[in-house]
């Protein structure tokens, strides 16, 4: 490994990781070579050891929580924010669906069967063919849309 500028962030990460003993041996022999010759990996070295005293000095505050009831608190926490957003999905996924359902039935709507009084002329257009040309239908008693064949309709009348 080899850095040579002062001023390079890796300098001062391996000189941090060597002052907390995770540097690899020939990181310790590089860091060790700076701080028999370099003035300023000196200087940059007592400030870290300066922090690092100060951080180990530091008070830890004292909370009224053990750390099980913190863990149980934040999991519990988690736990009804996912149900809270599953819920919320559920109730959105609900309404497009109605939504769409509802939107579709009214663009897809099917045209309801007219039935006749009696056989209008080709020439006689109906009020369903007036107001929806294209859309009509219309099914008379007297001719079927399907011819039924005579044995059936015998069985009916029987």
């Amino acid at each position: 490994m080899q850095i040579t500028r002062p001023e390079s962030p890796d300098r001062f990460e391996l000189l941090s990781a060597y002052l907390d003993g995770e540097a690899s041996p020939e990181e310790q022999a590089l860091v060790a070579h700076w701080l028999a010759t370099d003035p300023e990996a000196q200087r940059v070295y007592q400030q870290l050891i300066s922090i690092h005293e100060l951080c180990q000095d530091l008070p830890v505050p004292a909370s009224g929580v053990s750390a099980d009831q913190m863990v149980t608190g934040v999991i519990t926490k988690i736990t009804h924010r996912a149900r809270k957003r599953l819920a919320w999905s559920g109730i959105i996924v609900a309404a497009s669906a109605l939504v769409g359902g509802v939107v579709s039935g009214l663009i897809w709507r099917s045209p309801t069967p007219e039935f006749a009084q009696q056989s209008p002329s080709p020439q006689t257009p109906t009020a369903a063919t007036l107001r929806n040309p294209g859309r009509a239908l219309q099914i008379t008693l007297e001719q079927p849309p399907v011819v039924i064949p005579v044995q059936v309709r015998q069985q009916v009348r029987d």
